[in-house]
């Protein structure tokens, strides 16, 4: 795929009209400020999704909802929510979102009253990475608590946890982008913000500690009646672990609590920092993961022509958590450092654990990194590795075909791919969009359709009509 750069946030769709052509619509899951959230399924795939309804009348900030939308549509992590979908009608806004059904890490802890370390520190290190994922994507969270982070699925001791609500979050030039906008939840915003002056992407840190705190004990560090006592209390960092639910709980904890709620920014925690701390790694779960990987999955994807890298992708991009779970712990047990990417030595490593896998590191690099980033994204990893067992599902294929044939008239052609992958920057002449089609275009009508598609899916040639 030499010159050629496909971004996951394509497959992003984006709609005008009667979302109930493509989605029916179940029962309501909550109801907020700014609408409410309903189960959806996709009338094609039957993927259960979760569907935000946005009244347009209650859009106060309208450039919040559009970064809201494209956080949600550059994110490629296991525990950020998905986006799938966007449309648009006269009266609402919808976002079609991965339906977490296990419910609030909120209501988790209210639940148990406190966790354990070893589930603490599980859960925490997820929130750890998928903000690492962010802040080095230029995305500050601003709003992070136990309500914006949700359980995939139940039970929740054994679900992944999914970072969600980016409402408030703020897509910047760089990580030294300074802000000043007084936002937030009061138990859990950073003094910095409260004072009114100057603040950067540390604040998100801040948050994290206030969660971690909560996990291990059941309450907030800074209590108050009042939002002013409250603020009070956060601006002084008065806090202790006094009470008798902090004498089971290890110093290594604490230490890791005092050097994220430090009230100077300058010399808080980083979260490379958070996330190399030993309470960390004396916790962590996913190092020892066997790399169940399919071999022959890996290998064919490698072999494959530019159309089907592009069409795995997206399917990839549209899968459900409990799809692909065992990938998931793959790629984070690969991803060492954190942060939300597959470096190349972190891939070789990885990959050394295969012994039978004939490729050349250098090459299986290559044709993995769909988007020329020089790294491993999730999907693109998904892509590379799904057993044919996932993506061969006739559904699951004729719902990726749906995304490329916008006219819905039975094939693709070239300027529906062009449609496609030039949203996201990517040009290139006439002729490369028609050679993508050639590639697979059995009966030569200059389109692609559904038994060419197919072919095209399990490798087979088939015979030109």
């Amino acid at each position: 795929m030499e010159g050629f750069a496909v971004k996951k946030s394509a497959f992003v769709g984006a709609s005008q009209g009667d979302i109930r052509t493509e989605y029916d619509l179940g029962k309501m899951l909550g109801d907020g400020a700014y609408g409410q959230v309903y189960l959806g399924t996709h009338k094609t795939s039957n993927q259960v999704r979760a569907i935000k309804k946005i009244p347009k009348n209650r859009i106060k900030h309208p450039e919040r909802l559009e970064t809201e939308i494209n956080v949600m549509k550059i994110s490629d992590h296991p525990y950020i929510v998905k986006l799938y979908d966007v449309w648009e009608d006269e009266r609402y806004i919808y976002l079609v979102m991965e339906c977490c059904n296990g419910g609030e890490l909120f209501n988790h802890i209210i639940k148990k009253k406190r966790l354990s370390e070893k589930e603490a520190a599980g859960l925490f290190h997820q929130l750890l990475t998928a903000l690492n994922y962010l802040h080095q994507n230029n995305v500050v969270h601003r709003d992070l608590k136990p309500e914006n982070l949700l359980f995939a699925s139940e039970p929740c001791e054994s679900s992944p946890l999914k970072l969600c609500d980016f409402g408030l979050a703020k897509l910047c030039q760089n990580q030294t982008k300074v802000m000043t906008s007084k936002i937030g939840t009061p138990f859990y915003i950073a003094p910095e913000v409260i004072a009114g002056t100057a603040y950067s992407f540390s604040c998100d840190v801040w948050s994290c500690g206030v969660i971690l705190y909560i996990l291990l004990s059941g309450y907030p560090p800074f209590f108050g009646n009042t939002e002013s006592r409250i603020f009070e209390k956060i601006r002084s960092g008065a806090y202790d672990f006094k009470r008798a639910e902090w004498n089971s709980v290890s110093e290594s904890a604490k230490d890791l609590i005092r050097s994220l709620l430090v009230v100077n920014p300058d010399n808080r925690f980083t979260l490379a920092q958070a996330l190399s701390h030993p309470w960390i790694a004396a916790n962590e779960t996913l190092s020892d993961v066997p790399l169940n990987i399919d071999i022959e999955s890996l290998t064919e994807f490698t072999n494959s022509t530019r159309l089907r890298k592009i069409i795995l992708l997206c399917v990839a991009s549209q899968c459900s958590d409990r799809d692909i779970k065992n990938l998931r712990e793959i790629f984070i047990s690969m991803d060492t450092n954190g942060d939300g990417t597959l470096s190349f030595p972190e891939l070789q490593s990885g990959i050394a654990r295969i012994p039978t896998l004939n490729i050349s590191i250098e090459n299986l690099m290559r044709e993995m990194d769909i988007d020329r980033s020089g790294r491993i994204d999730y999907s693109e990893f998904l892509a590379s590795t799904m057993d044919k067992n996932i993506y061969m599902q006739e559904e699951r294929l004729y719902s990726a075909f749906k995304v490329f044939d916008k006219d819905g008239s039975g094939k693709i052609s070239s300027s529906e791919l062009r449609e496609i992958l030039e949203k996201e920057g990517f040009s290139r002449g006439e002729d490369f969009w028609s050679g993508l089609i050639e590639e697979s275009d059995t009966n030569k009508d200059g389109e692609i359709d559904f038994k060419e598609f197919l072919g095209l899916m399990s490798n087979k040639k088939l015979a030109s009509d």
